[in-house]
């Protein structure tokens, strides 16, 4: 068995599916770096994720399957769902072996299936992003936190690059460690050990974090408080988006 060692990213997974029908590989599994401990037996095999190889793989793809297709297989990834990248790999043997057949919508083999439930899930949580987010203005650009289920980070970030397209704008997944900032012209991917984006940016949120929760506790009546009615209308797991909650 040959276990594939990728870099947790989408161009990594189609860089080591490309390796898979470049060598021939048979006897084979995919496993992002992140979740990799030593084995063994069999044999591990370091993937540099190649943008050129990606793209290979990527186009053929979209010229079986459309953007629908290949949406839904990106959507599958990011639901970070442990194995993913194997039923992925079962998935596109599946298309370029029956490349007339519609194979995603095959939920009879366990790997679409697993797909296409993942994709959905993913594709809810993209939706609920985009509606409960909030930016809270710090200096001369809006911030935002955000913490979902999958990682859908990069998903969301067309939508807030168009709708703010006027302002400057953060986005910040905590959990996993990055984030995009807009500056009027180009979105950057950047984590907390670049420079650019270093502890002042949360330091400086946080404190705008407290004035506010200051000011809604000053503006909000007791006696008015309604749970039921807020979780209602906004889950509550959505609350921690809300300075004032």
């Amino acid at each position: 068995m040959k276990y594939l060692i990728y870099d947790h990213t989408f161009e990594g997974l189609l860089t080591a599916i490309f390796t898979v029908f470049e060598y021939r590989y048979e006897q084979v599994k995919i496993i992002s770096e992140q979740h990799f401990t030593p084995i063994l037996f069999g044999e591990e095999v370091p993937i540099y994720t190649d943008a050129s190889k990606a793209q290979r793989v990527f186009t053929k793809l979209e010229s079986l399957v459309g953007k629908e297709g290949v949406q839904t297989l990106l959507y599958a990834f990011v639901s970070e769902e442990e194995g993913m990248e194997n039923s992925l790999l079962e998935a596109v043997q599946l298309i370029l072996k029956h490349p007339t057949d519609n194979v995603l919508t095959n939920f009879a083999h366990p790997a679409i299936l697993s797909i296409r439930k993942a994709a959905k899930s993913v594709g809810r949580e993209v939706h609920r992003m985009k509606e409960f987010v909030r930016f809270e203005q710090v200096g001369d650009l809006y911030f935002a936190k955000i913490t979902p289920f999958f990682d859908v980070l990069p998903l969301v970030v067309p939508h807030f690059r168009n709708r703010f397209s006027d302002q400057k704008w953060v986005l910040y997944d905590p959990q996993r460690l990055y984030g995009f900032a807009y500056d009027l012209q180009s979105v950057t991917h950047f984590t907390p050990a670049d420079k650019h984006f270093g502890i002042t940016q949360e330091v400086a949120y946080e404190s705008y974090e407290t004035l506010w929760r200051t000011y809604f506790q000053h503006i909000n009546i007791k006696e008015r408080k309604n749970q039921r009615y807020q979780m209602r209308n906004l889950p509550k797991r959505y609350w921690k988006y809300l300075p004032e909650m």
